[in-house]
């Protein structure tokens, strides 16, 4: 069987393309991952968050023979822990990656949050965190909260959480993206934004819509840079990893 680490709008399409659904096993971490591949009626989903042993013993359960890495580019301790189990049942891992966005924007960049956080407290205008409501905890003691809005999914446990670190219900932008330049510049003019906090998605993810929507509005820029880890094998492309997949199932 093949063990796809889904939940992210990359994993669908590479499970719409993938002639042999019937050998796929799919996990995600979230139930709305696990939404977007309802149609998909002849592959097993699995919604649930998996640490190493779990992932052991699902690999040893569901007889995988393949690992497809299509979790999200940030969500780094999904991937090594993928590849440690992988390792020690001698199978083959493949992880695939968005393109990272090659473009000039007018701020900085920080390779983790720590220190992202530790920028942004210093900042007196007003922010967009579009980090997601997983990094919200993060920012919940800075003297200058009231000034940063966070952008997240239109979920009610999403939004709980937001709440939780004391983030107000006025601070708290609950929309579904991916959003286009018009809808990023409408949000940045209407609540008066200086700085956005974003991640190196890739296209997928709207990365060049809200670059450009921050450059219009003269919004300057704070990226998380994404993790650097050392995958066994890596593509960046659905066609690529597609083809790989199917020799790997044929040999």
């Amino acid at each position: 069987m093949i063990w796809v680490i889904g939940g992210t709008k990359d994993s669908r399409d590479f499970i719409e393309r993938f002639p042999l659904k019937n050998l796929l096993v799919v996990t995600t971490a979230t139930e709305y991952g696990a939404k977007l591949l309802e149609e998909f009626k002849e592959i097993k989903t699995i919604s649930k968050k998996l640490d190493k042993e779990m992932m052991k013993k699902f690999v040893d359960d569901e007889k995988i023979e393949i690992v497809v890495d299509i979790s999200h580019p940030y969500a780094e301790e999904v991937s090594k822990n993928a590849i440690e189990v992988s390792k020690r049942c001698d199978i083959f891992y493949i992880r695939y990656e968005r393109e990272r966005i090659k473009a000039e924007f007018d701020g900085v960049e920080f390779t983790d949050i720590e220190s992202l956080v530790d920028y942004v407290k210093k900042l007196d205008k007003n922010i967009l965190v579009t980090l997601g409501s997983n990094n919200v905890e993060k920012f919940k003691n800075l003297k200058n909260l009231k000034n940063i809005y966070f952008r997240v999914l239109p979920k009610w446990e999403m939004i709980k959480k937001v709440e939780d670190c004391g983030v107000l219900p006025k601070n708290i932008i609950a929309m579904q993206g991916p959003f286009s330049k018009e809808i990023n510049k409408a949000i940045m003019r209407e609540f008066e934004i200086g700085y956005m906090v974003t991640k190196n998605s890739g296209e997928v993810g709207g990365e060049i819509e809200k670059i450009e929507s921050a450059r219009e509005c003269g919004v300057k820029i704070i990226g998380l840079g994404r993790p650097n880890l050392e995958y066994p094998y890596k593509v960046e492309s659905l066609e690529s990893l597609k083809k790989i997949v199917l020799e790997r199932v044929k040999n």
